[in-house]
C-alpha cells in the first residue's frame, strides 16, 4: 500500500513543495520497510535512495502535523531507517557506523523513531559483543523514555541477546531485565 502511495504522490523536484516531499519520503520509508522484511532488499534500497534525494532536497526537517505526521521527515530519519534495513539484515557495523550520522542528541527524548533506532544501535552493540555499550544505550532509552521502553518487545529481545551471554549479570542489567520483564 505504501508504495502504491508513494507512486502516486510522486513529485517532480523541479516543482515539489516541501510538503510534497516530505510525504513522499515518508511513504518510501514506510515502503522500503516492508520490502526490507519482506528479503526485497533491491527495492528496499532503491526506496531509501529515493527518500533520501528527498530530505536532501528539503534540506532541512520537515514536520507535517496538519496530516498527522509529528516527526519530522529529514536525512536523519531516513539514516535511521537505512540502519533499521543494516539490522534486518544482520549488518552490525553497518548499524554503527550508520547510527554516528544521526544526531540522536537533537531529537526529542520522547520520539519513538529515535527510541526505536537507539534499540538498533543496542541490538548491534549486543551482536558484537560491546555488551557494557548495549546495557548504557538501553538504560539511556529508559532513563528518557521510561514509559516506553518496558513495551517494546524488541528491547526485552536485545536484554535477552546480552543475558544469555554473559556469566556474570551486572546490576544494571538486572535492572534493564526487570523493566522489560524478562525473567532471570
Amino acid at each position: 500500500m505504501a508504495t502504491s502511495w508513494a507512486d502516486e504522490v510522486e513529485p517532480r523536484f523541479s516543482r515539489a513543495a516541501p510538503h510534497d516531499l516530505a510525504m513522499w519520503g515518508w511513504m518510501l520509508l514506510r515502503a522500503a520497510a516492508a520490502a526490507a522484511r519482506d528479503n526485497r532488499s533491491g527495492e528496499a534500497a532503491a526506496m531509501l535512495r529515493h527518500a533520501r534525494a528527498a530530505a536532501v532536497d528539503l534540506g532541512r526537517p520537515f514536520t507535517m502535523p496538519h496530516v498527522g505526521m509529528i516527526h519530522p521527515f529529514s536525512e536523519a530519519t531516513v539514516t535511521m531507517q537505512r540502519a533499521e534495513y543494516a539490522m534486518v539484515r544482520d549488518r552490525p557495523e553497518e548499524v554503527l557506523r550508520l547510527s554516528k550520522g544521526v544526531g540522536v542528541e537533537q531529537l526529542s527524548k520522547t520520539s519513538g523513531n529515535r527510541n526505536r533506532h537507539l534499540l538498533d544501535v543496542a541490538h548491534a552493540q549486543a551482536r558484537t559483543r560491546r555488551y557494557s555499550r548495549a546495557v548504557e544505550t538501553l538504560a539511556r532509552i529508559h532513563h528518557d523514555a521510561p514509559q516506553w521502553l518496558p513495551h517494546q518487545r524488541y528491547a526485552q529481545d536485545v536484554v535477552r541477546l546480552i543475558v544469555e551471554r554473559r556469566r556474570t549479570l551486572t546490576p544494571a542489567m538486572r535492572q534493564l531485565a526487570e523493566v522489560v520483564r524478562l525473567p532471570l
